[in-house]
């Protein structure tokens, strides 16, 4: 048979593997995210907070230039020069607002310049100490824009993005301005102070119309083309605190802070792979425990696997060895042995079933055998032990029926077999089951076997009569029919049986000076001291049975006891030779079927019986019968048999010499001889001295070491040759019995020649 592969093991493997591998995966996997997640989050934080702080730096800037601006405009000499002309007389009312634009611009506050403007009076004052004609300034239409503009006090930036200006209409909240005062701040300066920022990555400040006022890469060749989508999210928003991450090939992560007081916004935009440059040392770091922590389950789930497998495979392999379960396919280890329990089980079912449908015919035989006595007491115990026959009785009686007459009534003599099973069925069903064994029937009569335990018999005589008028009365109203009954003496076991059963027959015999329906008891048919004749009946057969099997010691001590139970009967002379005369007959006829007529040598019958009744004493005869009779016949028994059993044997050797490359089996061979397989398996044991079984595995190994030696065969070919069961099966037992494989001992051999 074909060994499969181990499947099981395979699977049991896989599953050993996920059970530890998916845990620490999942675990590897959910711990790698959640890190990253929180280390994401906290960088989050962090460039939120020094967004904050950048933005509080630069706005407090701002804020500290506005309010020295709206002093600086709130002052008297501004609310009176804006609606002045500033003539050369004017010359104090000039210095005045020239000392106090200087004033303004301080190195701190980063302003680049001031320009004060007089609309009503035309005229622009900037610290070039200069007064200028409005229409003359090279700004001018920028101050014209500003003047439009809807705030009284607002931030604006140059077309090149050069300047951011403070711009403040007075006097303040003013819809019709008289004045306008504009602080200049150099880009620069913002750039300056967003550089502190840069580890968020580049950091910017946009306005309200998405252009970018400041960043913090001074380099002239910086450009935010790449920035546009992320800019119009930014503007787009409708929160004033928020992040989110770019799509495409390069991911951004962007923090953006909205000012409510200049209406910028301030953007962090950084790479993010550089945010979770942290994570990545942390997946790295659990993927390595992981893959190490994997590879130890890999190794202890296969060491496991193996271990718990050993014991199924070595269940599957034996099971897979044996040559007469079929084999299946598509199954597993598990799966196979599975079936073939199933297959045991179902076969147990089975057995169970066909023992239970034969019950009925094995208690039968069980009865006739008993009646016929040819069971011993130990035979008896385990027949009732094995049909849960417990019978504590102490005294037991056997009642026969036969049928009368069936002449005058409406049955035919064919139908007398099928009456007595009626009357069977109608028996076991009035005598209570702890009363009786099984009814039968035998010998044209229905017999039943009752019994009692001690203290009872007056009942149960009682009961016999009681049990005997109701059965007639059944049978007579269910069959129309008149029955008899014999009913025989008490006897003391189950295994005296076969007395009560002949006492049965020998009350129905007295049937014929009897009424029709009688109930006979032997004892008072029968008169005292005519049963010598009957009791070493069975002592008779176990004497001749051990005769036929020639068995010296088992004969002498049978004889013995034969003839003591013989003469322990206080019985007149003539009557101990009956049984005498019946042994020297069954002896005779013995010797007749072996071949050996008594008339050849002088000595009949006759003569022999003669010589029997002058023997006078028990050890006289004890003698004559071993010397005259048994012993020559054991003699004669053992000698033929001696014959048969070498014949057997020769005749078997012959068979495995030419067969043993075939499926021979001890049931062939039993086939072709005509005995039975039990039978020649021990004569061929005691002949040969090996089992047949163990003979045709060293034939065949002989074979085997001659087509090793003589020929170039493979090993293969060999085993399915000489009919192994599969070639792992020949080479175990080739190294068995030489303690070398095939191979290894064709080398030897070819090395010796």
């Amino acid at each position: 048979m074909k060994i499969r592969s181990p499947r099981f093991l395979i699977r049991l493997f896989l599953f050993s593997l996920a059970l530890g591998t998916l845990p620490v995966s999942v675990l590897g996997v959910l711990s790698y995210h959640k890190s990253s997640a929180m280390i994401e989050d906290k960088v989050a934080k962090g460039n939120q907070l020094n967004m904050q702080q950048t933005q509080q730096r630069v706005e407090q800037i701002l804020r500290a230039a506005d309010t020295t601006a709206t002093h600086f405009i709130n002052s008297a000499l501004v609310a009176s020069a804006i609606n002045m002309k500033l003539v050369p007389e004017q010359f104090q009312t000039v210095n005045g607002l020239l000392l106090g634009l200087h004033q303004l611009q301080s190195f701190e506050l980063g302003i680049d310049d001031i320009v004060l403007v007089s609309f009503n009076q035309g005229w622009v004052l900037d610290n070039s100490t200069e007064v200028l004609r409005l229409s003359d300034y090279r700004e001018a239409e920028q101050i014209t824009r500003y003047k439009q503009a809807g705030k009284s006090t607002f931030w604006a930036s140059t077309a090149s993005g050069e300047q951011v200006h403070l711009v403040k209409k007075l006097p303040l909240n003013s819809v019709n301005p008289s004045g306008l005062l504009v602080v200049k701040f150099q880009s620069e300066e913002f750039a300056r102070l967003l550089a502190g920022s840069s580890e968020l990555g580049e950091v910017m400040i946009v306005n309200e119309a998405g252009g970018v006022l400041a960043h913090s890469d001074p380099s002239p060749g910086w450009r935010a083309d790449g920035y546009e989508e992320a800019m119009k999210r930014v503007l787009a928003s409708e929160t004033p605190v928020g992040s989110f991450q770019t799509t495409g090939n390069d991911q951004a992560a962007v923090v953006f802070r909205k000012s409510a007081y200049t209406g910028w916004a301030y953007v962090s935009i950084g790479s993010v792979e550089l945010i979770t440059q942290d994570s990545q040392v942390i997946k790295w770091y659990t993927y390595t425990i992981c893959f190490i922590i994997l590879g130890i389950i890999l190794t202890l789930s296969w060491i496991g696997s193996r271990r718990m497998y050993r014991p199924i495979n070595r269940l599957y392999r034996d099971l897979q060895a044996e040559p007469d379960l079929r084999p299946i396919g598509h199954a597993d280890e598990i799966g196979y042995i599975g079936h073939q329990v199933r297959d045991m089980l179902g076969t147990q079912t089975n057995l169970k079933n066909m023992v239970a449908r034969q019950r009925f015919q094995l208690e039968e035989l069980f009865m006739i055998k008993l009646y016929e006595g040819e069971l011993s007491p130990r035979e008896i115990g385990e027949k009732l032990a094995a049909f849960n026959w417990d019978r504590q009785w102490m005294h037991v009686c056997v009642i026969a029926v036969q049928i009368d007459t069936l002449r005058e009534t409406r049955y035919e003599e064919i139908d007398e077999d099928l009456l007595l099973f009626s009357i069977n069925n109608i028996a076991e069903e009035l005598i209570p089951l702890p009363r009786r064994l099984k009814p039968v029937v035998m010998h044209r009569k229905q017999v039943n076997l009752l019994g009692c335990a001690a203290g009872e018999e007056e009942r149960f005589k009682s009961m016999i009569n009681e049990l005997c008028a109701e059965l007639k009365l059944k049978v007579g109203q269910f069959l129309e029919l008149s029955v008899t009954f014999g009913v025989s003496r008490f006897y003391g076991s189950i295994s005296e049986a076969r007395l009560a059963y002949e006492d049965a027959n020998e009350a129905l015999k007295y049937a014929i000076r009897m009424e029709p329906g009688s109930v006979i008891y032997i004892e008072d048919a029968e008169p005292e001291g005519t049963q010598l004749a009957r009791l070493p009946v069975t002592m008779e057969r176990e004497l001749l049975d051990a005769v036929k099997l020639a068995d010296e010691e088992l004969a002498k001590e049978r004889l013995a006891a034969y003839l003591q139970g013989i003469f322990q009967e206080k019985v007149s002379h003539r009557e101990y030779f009956v049984p005498l005369t019946s042994l020297l007959l069954a002896l005779v006829r013995l010797q007749q079927t072996l071949g050996d007529e008594r008339e050849a040598d002088g000595k009949g019958e006759k003569s022999l019986i003669d010589e029997l009744y002058n023997l006078k004493t028990v050890k006289e005869l004890e003698l004559w019968f071993w010397h005259v009779l048994i012993h020559p016949l054991i003699n004669r028994l053992e000698g033929l048999r001696k014959k048969q059993y070498a014949r057997i044997s020769d005749q078997m050797l012959a068979i495995i010499q030419s067969e043993a490359d075939t499926e021979l089996s001890l049931e062939d061979c039993a086939s072709r001889l005509g005995y039975h397989p039990d039978y020649i398996r021990g004569v061929f044991r005691k002949e040969v001295g090996v089992s047949f079984s163990d003979y045709v595995s060293t034939y065949r190994l002989k074979k085997a070491k001659d087509l090793l030696t003589d020929t170039d065969m493979k090993i293969t070919d060999i085993a399915e040759k000489l009919h192994y069961t599969n070639p792992q099966n020949f080479i175990r037992y080739f190294r068995k019995q030489e303690g070398m494989t095939p191979g290894q001992y064709r080398e030897l051999q070819r090395k010796k020649e």
